[in-house]
């Protein structure tokens, strides 16, 4: 009987919700991306952040972000890279030591 309540209360439970997964098409979708992964990188560091400014571009199958982040006081420059039409675990991100 026990078992027949336990099964039925795991049938009734809610899936765990699954993030979706970003594509990028656009240079402008990629600059949010570019930004939050910047901010994360410091935060977790316990480096506070603010004044992003970034500009983006498209080569062929390559769009491109380059943002600037003042981080700890001083400007940082960020690179984001990732080809037309792929997911969000294939971007690269480079941040340039202060």
């Amino acid at each position: 009987m026990l078992a027949l309540a336990l099964t039925t209360t795991l049938a009734l439970a809610p899936a765990p919700a699954v993030a979706e997964e970003r594509i990028f098409r656009q240079a402008s979708q990629l600059q949010p991306w570019c930004r939050q992964e910047a901010e994360a990188h410091f935060t977790g560091r316990g480096i506070e952040t603010y004044q992003w400014s970034a500009s983006y571009s498209e080569s062929g199958n390559l769009l491109q972000v380059r943002g600037t982040l003042r981080a700890g006081g001083q400007d940082v420059t960020v690179t984001c890279r990732v080809a037309k039409g792929a997911r969000e675990r294939y971007a690269s991100i480079a941040i340039d030591p202060p």
